[in-house]
């Protein structure tokens, strides 16, 4: 069981928004800050807590005792400058971790260097998951682990029906991690598990070699 922990989410539209309920939902605390009072208005029976505040003052953050959380979103919009001060005084209040909404390369690189442990970028990201999944159909999912290394969920397709894995996979230096039937999951399935209607697949591999086999199948 996930032990409960104190979460800040800065900024609640869209996004925020979302960040915000789904922690929520998960069964941990959510302190919710905007300086609009709509959009806290929306969410006050929704989370822990939701106030008003304006994080680009200094005060405000101390004052709402922001330094005790287990971690904080900065999921500001367009106010850059905003983001930046709210990034920085999360870090100096001695929150271990600080994920921060950033809008341009350059924004990423400054808010790197105040201090945030991780820099997200919901569109250029969802756009880069958008174009692998159209570009390739058979892929449901994937995940990068570092630079080259991936895990790939993908569909498999009628041609694929009653071959192995080992004859899926012939030869590539990618790993067969786990095959999904139904509502089960087979760990490392060895190289002559036959596959069935509907089986999803996840491998393992660096991204090239992955590539590679997508394309083959």
């Amino acid at each position: 069981m996930v032990e409960k922990q104190q979460f800040i989410v800065i900024g609640l539209g869209i996004f925020g928004a979302t960040v915000a309920r789904e922690l929520t939902r998960l069964g941990h605390e959510v302190l919710g800050i905007d300086s609009d009072e709509n959009r806290v208005d929306r969410l006050s029976e929704e989370l822990t807590h939701a106030v008003i505040a304006d994080v680009t003052d200094e005060n405000a953050l101390v004052e709402l005792n922001a330094g005790s959380y287990d971690a904080a979103v900065v999921a500001i919009g367009r106010n850059v400058e905003a983001t930046m001060l709210a990034t920085l005084q999360l870090c100096e209040l001695g929150v271990e971790k600080v994920w921060a909404k950033a809008l341009t390369h350059q924004h990423h690189r400054i808010l790197e260097r105040l201090g945030a442990t991780r820099i997200i970028a919901p569109e250029h990201e969802m756009g880069i998951r958008i174009s692998q999944e159209l570009n390739y159909p058979m892929v449901h999912d994937y995940l990068g682990l570092d630079d080259d290394y991936f895990i790939v969920d993908f569909h498999t397709t009628e041609d694929l029906i009653d071959k192995t894995i080992g004859e899926i996979i012939n030869g590539e230096p990618v790993e067969a991690l786990v095959v999904k039937r139904m509502k089960e999951a087979h760990p490392h399935p060895d190289h002559s598990w036959k596959i069935r209607n509907g089986d999803r697949i996840v491998l393992g591999g660096q991204l090239e070699d992955l590539r590679d086999l997508v394309n083959r199948l």
